[in-house]
């Protein structure tokens, strides 16, 4: 609450010293290890004569080592002698070698880099005569060295405590001043709510708090894969990004064209900032349940202009099953994301049919969260708004001009992503070639037997996640079946409020329905969206905000005649033990993962859809480095080559026993914006046309038997005029909003 009295000005300077003090002790023991480096691989191989040859292992990607001391610890155990473990760096020069005998486990081993950084990667030269060996872990360390990475990171952290502390300092001895700056949380009802957000937003996020575990999703390392690719693009001078670094030995991977990217830039630059990959990802997470749960809040009291009302919605949505499936067992971070946008689409819905229909922005901003973050609930979204414009068909008869906000809404969202969706229809129409094309075009086949859940789970209380049979473990939720329950109990309401409810209840009911088995979905006019959307069950997150808004509503309705703190502490209560705690218990017990075991791959490109048609996903049968010749690789020579970004440079003779003209194949994904060019051995510079080649970026050499190849990833005219609508869209929006602003604002 809000002091009366102004504080002493003693008591000021005491409080002021005492946060100040645990500030810097906090400061202290975080930073600590700010000059400490440790790398760690569990690669858990087992060496044998049977099972391994005497080539060399490699284990793990390069790692960048700065110059200075480190220390080398093995955890493993052989038998024999005669194998080596080495570190060698890029050009393949060993610098530090170790013979491996029974002795030599969990032993400190220092070695030091000089000069400059080096990159390194950890080898095994196994003997295949006389030694067995089981490799466990590698740990590099050091206290002596300081990373970029490790300084940003600390700055960081550092800042945001800081920034804590001074708040706490101003909260608490000069409340009135930081009212004057935040006026929206003079009121002490605005913090209590703030408060019931964190702390729901805690609750259902349990199992990622912890520093040492994660939580491994389906798509989870799709997705850790996109937060990579981003960072290292953006490193790479980038953006926006389009076609990512880093999937498949960098061959790039244009996932960017058709998978938003926008909300993912928060985590790639916490990445590039210098914190874990794995720790961005719960920050992303819990960054997105907290504002799903906001949204909720923010919908149920727009609707209801209720306090009790908003914070039934926020349980609501805390607890909800889908959405916890989404993050804990899905690993499904579009749809995640796309949980806190629905809330703003029903808002504006109801803004613009039943009370004020300037408010159509919630409408707009909500389609454009949509747009930013997962392309297949947008497509959801569309179909459920066309369905509610046709229940209101009579009304826009009488009224055509409500189309007007939608039509503003659709206009806005449109220009302000165009950055995204004009050269996606451009990757569509110009690169035929991609499975995306293919899977739109229908010709995936619908597995019926993952697509809808059975009837029989809607009343189930808790199944456990089968990752092969997702949809038999799809379910709304008890504490969603506690909203047709809640309508009984006003059953004799009949308000604007409660038929706007009544109307959410029937249409999720309708969505619900359409998630089962017993829609259906293999009739020739519903296979179509199906197809597109993957999975029915998608429906259920829409379904399930709409359960929200109208159990909200329910639940004001009931709480104005009973005991609303009694009825709050029973509706958190059941709708916890009901839903989420079997949910969080499952995933605290068998869902997570010591981190250590954590090993990144840039070949998990999860079903490959925005792949070449018919190349392999994994790629592991391809070099990073490696030019080919349609014709034959006996009539070519590289001597030299080089890749740079998204790009590749090399040198090339063709054997004088062929002529005329032939045709490389680069390692390089094909996606419409290669360009290329050609260097003659006279100089002569000629613009070699691009072209795919069984998926990859293929051109020809124009009869020049030697002369260098140069090819790179430019920006196309329609991804530089995207941009510019989308600057375009944005200045006019804001020049017309502060337009408004200064018409409606009293004068001075």
């Amino acid at each position: 609450m809000i002091l009366k009295t102004p504080m002493k000005k003693k008591t000021i300077l005491w409080i002021t010293a005492i946060i100040l003090i645990i500030t810097g002790i906090t400061l202290t023991v975080i930073n600590r290890d700010l000059f400490r480096f440790t790398y760690e691989l569990w690669p858990d191989l087992f060496f044998t004569p049977e099972t391994a040859d005497g080539n060399d292992y490699k284990i793990g990607s390069f790692v960048v080592l700065k110059p200075g001391k480190y220390t080398l610890f093995l955890d493993l155990s052989a038998a024999g002698s005669g194998s080596i473990f080495c570190l060698t760096d890029r050009d393949g020069t060993e610098f530090f070698s170790l013979d491996i005998t029974e002795h030599t486990n969990n032993t400190a081993y220092p070695f030091e880099i000089s000069g400059t950084a080096k990159q390194v990667q950890p080898i095994i030269r196994y003997d295949t005569e006389n030694s067995t060996i089981r490799l466990n872990r590698i740990r590099i360390t050091s206290d002596h060295v300081l990373y970029r990475e490790s300084l940003f990171r600390h700055i960081t952290i550092s800042a945001v405590i800081v920034l804590i502390a001074l708040w706490l300092i101003a909260r608490i001895c000069y409340p009135g001043k930081l009212w004057k700056l935040m006026p929206a949380f003079s009121n002490p009802k605005n913090e209590r709510a703030l408060l019931l957000l964190i702390g729901l937003t805690l609750i259902s996020c349990i199992p990622l708090l912890s520093p040492d575990t994660y939580t491994r999703g389906e798509d989870m390392f799709f997705h850790i894969t996109r937060i990579k690719g981003l960072a290292e693009s953006m490193k790479a001078g980038y953006f926006p990004v389009r076609n990512q670094l880093y999937w498949i030995q960098n061959y790039g991977y244009g996932v960017g064209f058709y998978y938003p990217d926008v909300f993912l830039y928060f985590p790639a630059v916490l990445l590039l900032l210098g914190f874990e990959l794995l720790t961005v990802y719960k920050i992303f997470l819990i960054t997105f349940t907290f504002l799903s749960i906001a949204s909720a809040w923010f919908a149920g009291y727009r609707i209801t202009n209720d306090r009790t009302s908003a914070a039934a919605a926020t349980v609501f949505s805390a607890f909800c099953s889908y959405r916890l499936s989404n993050i804990y067992y899905r690993g499904a971070l579009g749809e995640t994301q796309a949980a806190a946008f629905y809330p703003l689409i029903i808002l504006g819905l109801y803004e613009i049919f039943y009370r004020d229909r300037g408010k159509w922005p919630y409408f707009a901003f909500g389609f454009l969260g949509l747009l930013f973050s997962h392309t297949i609930s947008l497509v959801i979204a569309v179909v459920l708004t066309a369905l509610f414009l046709i229940t209101q068909v009579r009304k826009i008869f009488k009224d055509p001009s409500l189309l007007i906000p939608l039509i503003k809404s659709a206009v806005l969202a449109a220009g302000i992503d165009a950055f995204f969706w004009m050269p996606m229809f451009e990757q569509t129409l110009t690169n035929p070639g991609l499975r995306i094309n293919k899977i739109l075009d229908g010709a995936v086949p619908l597995n019926r037997a993952n697509y809808a859940f059975p009837v029989k789970n809607l009343f189930s209380i808790f199944k456990t996640w089968d990752f092969a049979r997702q949809a038999e473990s799809i379910y709304p939720g008890w504490s969603l079946l506690l909203v047709p329950v809640l309508r009984i109990g006003v059953w004799k309401k009949q308000s604007r409020l409660i038929k706007a409810a009544d109307f959410l209840l029937i249409f999720a009911s309708a969505a619900v329905f359409m998630c089962t088995r017993a829609f259906p979905w293999d009739l020739p006019i519903f296979l179509p969206f199906v197809t597109r959307i993957q999975f029915a069950y998608r429906l259920l997150l829409p379904a399930s905000i709409m359960l929200c808004i109208a159990g909200c509503i329910y639940f004001s309705e009931l709480a104005r005649r009973k005991n609303k703190n009694l009825l709050g502490i029973v509706l958190v209560l059941f709708c916890f033990f009901s839903t989420a705690f079997p949910v969080l218990l499952e995933t605290i017990n068998h869902r997570t993962i010591d981190k250590r075991v954590f090993i990144m791959q840039d070949n998990r490109v999860s079903g490959g859809e925005y792949l070449p048609y018919g190349l392999s996903f994994d790629n592991n049968d391809r070099s990073p480095d490696t030019v080919h010749l349609a014709e034959g690789d006996e009539y070519l020579t590289i001597t030299s080559h080089k890749r740079n970004k998204l790009g590749f440079n090399f040198s090339y003779e063709i054997t004088p026993d062929m002529t005329g003209e032939v045709h490389f194949s680069l390692p390089l994904l094909y996606y419409t914006g290669y360009r290329g060019k050609l260097t003659a051995e006279d100089g002569t510079i000629l613009i070699p046309e691009i072209t795919p080649n069984q998926g990859l970026v293929s051109l020809s050499n124009m009869d020049i038997p030697r002369g260098t190849v140069s090819v790179s990833y430019q920006k196309t005219p329609v991804q530089r005029a995207s941009e510019i609508l989308t600057l375009l869209t944005i200045g006019i929006f804001l020049f017309i909003y502060r337009k408004k602003r200064s018409i409606h604002s009293p004068s001075a």
